[in-house]
């Protein structure tokens, strides 16, 4: 041993972990996204290095640098978008790190190829150590959090010869109750995870450490039970507070030492865009504030509240869009549109010159079914097709995605979670228009068979027309050999077969008339057919005007038809719990009345619903009798004026027309929004 500090063999052993894990992307180590000319990083979270760039949280950071210096455990929450991330790596971590802390970032990967997770936050012990020229033991891969931190001689040096307190901070620490569940492998390795944590922060050395030590007491000399000389800190959404809740029994601390990250106010959120006086102006500036926060006119500044990641963003877009032109400022003629459109356009405008595989891959992979963030293997994502690492390269240089090295191996993610409500709603609508394409084809096909039925149709009354005229060919052949029979016969003859003649004539008169009757069933036939193309070439054009978005042929197409005010409509709406764009999402159903559907001859068969609204653009929703004629759709909002068009079992029947306000059969709640 050396001056009471680990000896030069583990100091090799820290050194050999930590080259192990070179290439994991850390907080530490973290490359500046921003600079003078470009100080807003968008959706990137601020990094350490990006301290002087890092504007509007100085109350915030000192007081989770001051939770953190009281308590062994702290919970710092807040809600998407609020810049957790970015306050602890670009706030508290420098302020900490000239205090004689060594902050730990860590982001745990629960990919199925990551090592566990215990041996995930022992790598990142090595490699920030080793980042920040400190010198700490090396973690052994058989030991226990609590043994490693407990261990005598478990001390960690700075380089400039000072002790240092290490923290453990967990990023984005609500993924363990989300990607840690996806399988019953994850959630061993979550709980597990959890139960070091546990112990560290309560001080309690694990259950197989006691029971090795009743049997071996001399053992306990190895290590220390009254010093702890570690931090803890778990960084989380606070939706899943309730699920932190929940491990009070086992972890009683995470009640004790809380910060709650709020929306940033109008004068921190002013200091944050008027930071670059050299590229706005403050007039501009605080109309850029105004604009993000969306308050009403004449609203004071200190009441303003703004989402951070969403100032940030918009920042960056007007700061690009001013270099695409050229200017030497951010003017107040670069303030154009909404704030609910920034994110839109920028994910559009992202991935629009890119192959449609790779938004799929997006809005597919990189989000849970349920609208969580998850990430993906790139070289998995490299395999799928489609996707190439230029257009990787280029979605990162944009900003929205990143590439981050875990645990070895390289993964790729959306850079927020403000984008997920973006891409979420990006997949929702392409799923209709998927949809809508398959109901197209079904009908393409459906008036093709009916188109080849009545070719049939028309064939089966040629031959029936054929075989009526070969009928009366044999009948007025049957009536010329009567005649020469008689003739050849003589009066007597005559007279003995004027009764077969007879017979003869009234033979004739009924293939004629069975002929004709044949032909008016296939006159009806033929008839009914065209009926039924006639109808499907109108619902094929009604369908076609409403999915090219020709609004005027529409109108004419289904003034033509009769409407149908004896069916009376319905509808729901059910809260999805997620927001996009600052709207709460809905899950909306229409549907008709079932009382009211006629039966028989007169049933339904389609409903098809059409609605002249931005969300519902070149898009229909048709049910048929298995789903109850029911439609349904993800939005924010119920629709005004719904047209049902409704066709029927019967194809001689023309379709009707319906017009209900949605928004009035949903109450009036909703019809005051």
């Amino acid at each position: 041993m050396t001056d009471g500090r680990s000896a030069p063999g583990v100091r090799l052993d820290v050194r050999a972990s930590a080259d192990r894990a070179e290439r994991t992307t850390t907080a530490a180590e973290g490359v500046s996204a921003v600079n003078a000319d470009n100080p807003w990083p968008g959706l990137l979270a601020f990094r350490e290095a990006d301290e002087q760039y890092f504007e509007g949280r100085r109350t915030e950071t000192d007081d989770l640098v001051r939770l953190v210096r009281r308590e062994r455990l702290t919970v710092f929450f807040g809600l998407s978008g609020l810049g957790k991330s970015s306050l602890l790596q670009a706030g508290a971590f420098p302020v900490l790190r000239r205090e004689g802390v060594l902050p730990v970032y860590v982001r745990l990967d629960f990919s199925p190829v990551a090592p566990d997770l215990v041996a995930q936050v022992k790598s990142a012990i090595v490699t920030q150590a080793r980042l920040a020229g400190a010198e700490a033991p090396a973690p052994s891969p058989d030991e226990t959090l609590w043994e490693y931190f407990h261990r005598q001689g478990t001390d960690f040096w700075s380089r400039r010869n000072r002790p240092m307190v290490p923290l453990l901070a967990f990023d984005q620490f609500e993924e363990i109750f989300t990607l840690g569940r996806a399988d019953a492998a994850r959630r061993l390795a979550s709980q597990v995870l959890l139960d070091h944590l546990a112990n560290l922060a309560e001080g309690h050395p694990p259950a197989a450490l006691k029971s090795r030590l009743d049997d071996d007491p001399d053992a306990s000399r190895n290590f220390s039970f009254t010093r702890h000389p570690y931090k803890l800190l778990l960084s989380i959404r606070e939706d899943f507070l309730a699920e932190i809740e929940a491990l009070r029994e086992r972890l009683p601390s995470v009640a004790l030492n809380r910060l709650r990250l709020q929306r940033m106010k109008g004068p921190a959120a002013l200091r944050v865009v008027a930071q670059a006086d050299h590229l706005i102006d403050l007039p501009t500036a605080v109309k850029v504030v105004r604009f993000v926060s969306a308050g009403r006119e004449g609203m004071a500044l200190e009441h303003l509240e703004v989402e951070p990641a969403l100032l940030s963003v918009v920042c960056r877009e007007l700061n690009e869009e001013r270099q695409r032109r050229g200017e030497p400022a951010i003017t107040e003629k670069l303030l154009e549109g909404s704030r609910d459109e920034v994110l839109t356009d920028f994910y559009e405008r992202t991935v629009g010159d890119l192959p449609v595989q790779v938004r799929g891959f997006i809005e597919e992979r990189l989000l849970t079914k349920s609208g969580f963030r998850d990430s993906v293997a790139l070289e998995n994502a490299l395999n799928l097709p489609g996707v190439t690492g230029d257009s990787i390269d280029r979605l990162v240089e944009r900003r929205l995605l990143r590439r981050e090295d875990r645990g070895g191996v390289q993964r790729v993610e959306l850079t927020h979670d403000l984008l997920t409500g973006v891409v979420r709603a990006s997949r929702d609508r392409r799923h209709l228009q998927e949809r809508a394409e398959v109901a197209r084809a079904a009908l393409l096909e459906q008036q093709e068979r009916e188109r080849r039925l009545l070719q049939e149709e028309q064939k089966e009354a040629e031959r029936a027309r054929e075989k009526r005229d070969l009928k009366r060919t044999r009948a007025a052949l049957a009536l010329v050999l009567v005649l020469a029979l008689v003739a050849a016969a003589g009066l007597i003859a005559a007279l003995l077969s004027y009764s077969n003649l007879q017979n003869a004539n009234a033979g004739a008169q009924a293939a004629k008339q069975e002929a004709e009757r044949q032909a008016k069933v296939a006159d009806q036939q033929r008839s009914v057919a065209e009926q039924a193309v006639n109808r499907i070439q109108q619902s094929l054009l009604i369908r076609q005007a409403a999915l090219s978005g020709d609004q005027a042929k529409l109108d004419e197409l289904l003034g033509r038809l009769g409407s149908n005010d004896a069916i009376r409509y319905g509808a729901t709406a059910t809260d999805l719990r997620y927001r996009s764009g600052g709207y709460d999402i809905y899950k909306f159903e229409l549907f008709p009345l079932q009382e009211t559907l006629p039966s028989g001859k007169d049933a339904v068969a389609f409903v098809t619903y059409l609605a002249n609204h931005p969300t519902f653009q070149n898009t229909l929703l048709t049910a048929g009798q298995a789903r109850d004629f029911r439609a349904s759709y993800s939005g924010w909002g119920c629709l005004r004026r719904i047209v049902a068009l409704t066709e029927y079992v019967d194809p001689a029947r023309a379709p009707t027309v319906t017009v209900f306000d949605m928004c009035e059969l949903l109450g009036g709640a909703w019809q005051r929004r």
